[in-house]
């Protein structure tokens, strides 16, 4: 009973002194990244005519996008071809009815990448 007792006591000790692996080999984003945008935007229609945001009027529209490499990008969001704001969200307010053509235009030191849609404000 002794030795049983011993050589449990003795597997717990090894297995104690055991460690796991936590280093995890996270690939590393380089400039050689094509920029990407994640996050919902509207297809172009069947008529192959740009996708639309739709908002009510006198309630603020926010969306909030996501881009890789994101240490290495910068978004630019244009409202009728005028830049708008920069970074990650997009907000904007209007208390009247109104059609803009919404581009953001994502960029790394190497590349560029854009989207385009209508911000419909009813």
């Amino acid at each position: 009973m002794k030795k049983i007792i011993f050589s449990i006591t003795l597997i717990f000790m090894i297995l104690s002194f055991t460690a796991c692996d936590s280093d995890v080999d996270l690939p590393e984003m380089t400039e050689e990244e094509y920029p990407r945008i994640l996050g919902r935007w509207p297809e172009l229609t069947d008529g192959g005519e740009l996708g639309q945001f739709d908002a009510q009027a006198g309630q603020e529209f926010e969306l909030e996008l996501m881009f890789t490499p994101s240490n290495l990008c910068e978004g630019i969001w244009y409202l009728d071809g005028v830049e708008y704001t920069r970074g990650t969200i997009f907000r904007y307010y209007s208390s009247t009815a109104v059609s803009h053509h919404l581009k953001l235009v994502v960029t790394t030191p190497k590349y560029s990448t854009s989207r385009e849609a209508l911000l419909v404000v009813k």
